[in-house]
């Protein structure tokens, strides 16, 4: 290989690369500039504790925000709505106490001002 064709393939080649990494960085900028993502409440785990039933649900959030956490049936129909909360930032615990329910699969929400979470469970009591 010539030093002529050496040099021709490294000018395609690093031009090829600076209009890649300039068009990743105008991407990167216009999306943090122009739609800044909101942070949501994360639903880590949900858990059912018995005697007496209740269901415990690990939540991560960002800032302080107003919590609502609604009991829904297999077909997503609302059977009990707790009251909201107001927390702050960081993990944290809630612990719900489970009305009288039979047995099956039923559906947590957890829902704040800009989002809405869905987690199925099973209750199951022997």
């Amino acid at each position: 290989m010539d030093l002529i064709t050496l040099r021709t393939v490294l000018l395609i080649t690093l031009s090829i690369l600076l209009v890649v990494v300039l068009f990743i960085r105008f991407k990167r900028r216009t999306m943090q500039r122009d739609m800044p993502a909101i942070s949501h409440a994360e639903l880590l785990q949900v858990e059912v504790a018995y005697h007496p039933v209740r269901l415990r649900v690990r939540v991560k959030v960002p800032g302080k925000q107003e919590l609502k956490t609604t009991l829904l049936a297999a077909d997503h129909a609302m059977l009990h709505a707790w009251t909201p909360e107001k927390r702050g930032p960081g993990t944290i615990e809630l612990e719900r106490a489970m009305p009288a329910l039979p047995d099956g699969l039923y559906h947590i929400e957890l829902a704040t001002s800009t989002q809405r979470t869905v987690r199925q469970f099973r209750l199951q009591q022997v």
